[in-house]
């Protein structure tokens, strides 16, 4: 238990440090991007070009951290990266407006990052005793929506009054700092677990797995299914309703952006109580349809009373809706993640993470370019009302499949 504690603490330490420096030095890099080109096409296309190589990690590397030290890979990741910050540091000086330079590191450090978040996601049940496993991924997942508020304003000012050079040393240390804490980290290993296959064997393990539990296969799809639609609802359709549908200001737009990460932490709190990690599991495709009845209710301003001049009404209830709607979301994303991260055996965890990751980073774009094309020809309303309603069918359906229901039945009572 007393290792288990220290390993919270380490853990969230390790993780504000790294991800926060993160955080400020991607939305750094988008400012300066657009400093020197006055082209958001740039950082899009470089962006894009990073994105591609974690795919391919998560599809083949998966089976090598399941081979190795989890630990080992963890904190060589943070200080690797410091390494290429630094690297990055000395030729941003005789290099600064090169193209080439910011898209080959970004795809560098995409590459480590993807061996880095497999390496920690298939760890987190190593990290703690199994009653609190959702007490870390709560921890870990709320840290994430408050880095997600302060990371693009810290990112901004300290670009302002730094400028991008310091801002890459700040980076390179934050990883440093990091991956020294996380040397303290205590690891459980289950060494019944622990073969030493062949990478080719160990490949093969894993869709024989996924072969053999067609539940978990259901599952995964369903979180696909999920992530292709609220992915591109948070990030391309709800931004156009605020900011061209409604006419509000980007201020307003960032504050109801604000509130579902708001939401999310509140979830993430409430999760992390032992009891109620127990009792919402069997539940969680009712807390999805209630997610799409939420995003139903976006289009209120057009099928109210409402005066759209009365914008601070309008920014209130949208607030509301989008705040309700994380605390959902963590209350459905963090038990359902800590269960597949305890139930999927620890030799292919990684593995098996991989393959979830490479179909979401598969499925997002094309979500994304999908409700891009739909808000050119459809009315938003439409769009939302249609995307809403769909969410709830598949939630409707995973609610009623006997077999998934019956998943997560077994395994709370196990």
């Amino acid at each position: 238990m007393r290792g288990s504690q220290s390993n919270f603490y380490i853990f969230t330490l390790a993780r504000l440090i790294s991800e926060l420096g993160s955080s400020i030095f991607k939305f750094a890099l988008s400012l300066y991007i657009l400093d020197i080109t006055g082209s958001a096409a740039a950082f899009s296309m470089i962006l894009a070009l990073s994105i591609f190589p974690g795919v391919f990690v998560n599809i083949f590397g998966g089976v090598l951290v399941d081979k190795s030290n989890k630990k080992k890979i963890i904190v060589w990741s943070e200080l690797i990266s410091a390494i290429v910050l630094f690297l990055l540091f000395f030729l941003f000086q005789n290099y600064s407006t090169s193209l080439i330079l910011f898209t080959s590191f970004s795809i560098v450090l995409s590459i480590i990052n993807a061996f880095f978040s497999l390496a920690l996601n298939a760890s987190i049940p190593n990290l703690a005793e199994k009653e609190h496993v959702t007490k870390l991924n709560s921890s870990y997942q709320g840290l994430g929506s408050i880095i997600n508020i302060l990371g693009p304003i810290l990112g901004a000012l300290l670009y302002r009054k730094f400028g991008f050079s310091d801002i890459l040393l700040f980076e390179g240390t934050s990883f440093i700092l990091a991956g020294i804490i996380e040397l303290f980290l205590i690891f459980r290993v289950d060494e019944e677990q622990q073969e030493y296959k062949s990478y080719m064997e160990g490949f093969k393990d894993v869709w024989r797995y996924l072969k053999s539990q067609e539940t978990v296969i259901y599952l995964l799809f369903i979180v696909v299914i999920i992530n292709f639609m609220l992915v591109p609802l948070m990030s391309v359709v709800l931004p156009f309703i605020i900011y061209k549908g409604i006419e509000l200001t980007a201020t307003q737009l960032s504050w109801i952006q604000a509130m579902w990460s708001v939401g999310f932490i509140g979830g993430a709190i409430v999760v992390s109580i032992r009891a109620v990690g127990n009792k919402v599991i069997n539940k969680l495709f009712v807390l999805v349809q209630l997610q799409s009845i939420l995003i139903v209710m976006w289009v209120f301003p057009k099928l109210s009373n409402i005066n759209l001049n009365n914008h601070s009404l309008i920014v209130y209830i949208y607030c509301i809706i989008l705040a309700i709607g994380g605390f959902f979301n963590a209350m459905t994303n963090i038990p359902m993640l800590t269960y597949l991260q305890l139930h999927i055996p620890e030799k292919l965890r990684a593995s098996v993470f991989g393959v979830v990751n490479t179909a979401i980073q598969i499925a997002v774009p094309l979500g994304i370019w999908g409700y891009g094309l739909a808000l050119e020809k459809v009315n938003w309303t439409i769009v939302v009302s249609i995307s809403g309603t769909l969410l709830l069918i598949v939630a409707l359906l995973a609610h009623q499949n006997k077999p998934l229901r019956s998943f997560f039945q077994e395994k709370n009572d196990g």
